[in-house]
């Protein structure tokens, strides 16, 4: 997650889905951003034109008009995030850096770097439902080392597996790129989640297409499970669904 991508199409995505899943629930958030330094190289989080589609704001006024007031007066931060009241007010949320890309540091530092971040988002998590993962890019890939200077944009699997363990359904963001097909890709996951995850109740995923394409899977406990369900049942018979596409 880069700060200049707040309140772009994919936020409104991203945040609208986390609301989706709390709706009419008592099930608290843990919003783990995996913070990284703004870059510079390309044009991305300029996908704001959704800001002027009724039918957006058909879907969820009050996000779609939030968020809306947060690029118009360049707030454009996860600490306004945090402070506009989009997600319930028990929702726990982490924005400490995961690395900057213009500070990059001998390699132990960012080990060490990297280790405490983790520690410090597991503790504060602790008595979270729900525990969302939001790194910039998704989850790792063999070309990007974990404490490489890329690293901070990639989750790891095995840096999930602590809040799975503790008891906590995680919903993951992850990225899709050009290497393969959108289904071919798809594919891969549902295989490493299967495995990785083999006694999770619920492992399904949401594809959001606007902008570029991009998965949020969900990793449920056998507690959530119903809700879960009945979540993602809400959304396939919502306009929601023309969205996010329940696979």
């Amino acid at each position: 997650m880069q700060n200049r991508y707040v309140g772009d199409v994919g936020d409104f995505a991203k945040y609208g889905l986390l609301r989706l899943l709390t709706r009419e629930s008592n099930l608290s958030i843990g919003v783990l951003w995996w913070l990284y330094g703004n870059e510079t190289h390309n044009s991305d989080g300029r996908h704001i034109g959704y800001l002027s589609d009724p039918a957006f704001d058909a879907l969820d006024p009050v996000l779609h008009q939030a968020l809306g007031k947060l690029v118009s007066k360049g707030s454009r931060s996860v600490k306004a995030i945090a402070k506009s009241g989009i997600l319930p007010s028990e929702t726990v949320f982490f924005d400490r850096p995961i690395s900057n890309p213009t500070t990059i540091g001998p390699r132990s530092d960012r080990e060490h770097h990297r280790t405490e971040w983790l520690r410090k988002a597991w503790i504060a998590t602790a008595s979270c439902d729900l525990v969302f993962f939001d790194p910039d890019n998704g989850l790792e890939t063999p070309s990007v080392a974990r404490h490489s200077p890329k690293g901070g944009k990639y989750v790891f699997w095995d840096e999930l597996f602590p809040f799975w363990e503790r008891g906590q359904s995680l919903l993951v963001y992850h990225h899709l790129n050009r290497t393969a097909s959108v289904a071919k890709q798809t594919e891969i996951l549902e295989a490493k989640f299967a495995s990785k995850f083999a006694n999770a109740a619920v492992v399904r995923h949401f594809l959001f297409r606007r902008g570029s394409c991009r998965h949020f899977w969900l990793v449920s406990q056998e507690k959530h499970k119903l809700h879960c369900l009945s979540a993602m049942n809400q959304i396939t018979q919502s306009e929601w669904r023309k969205y996010l596409f329940v696979g």
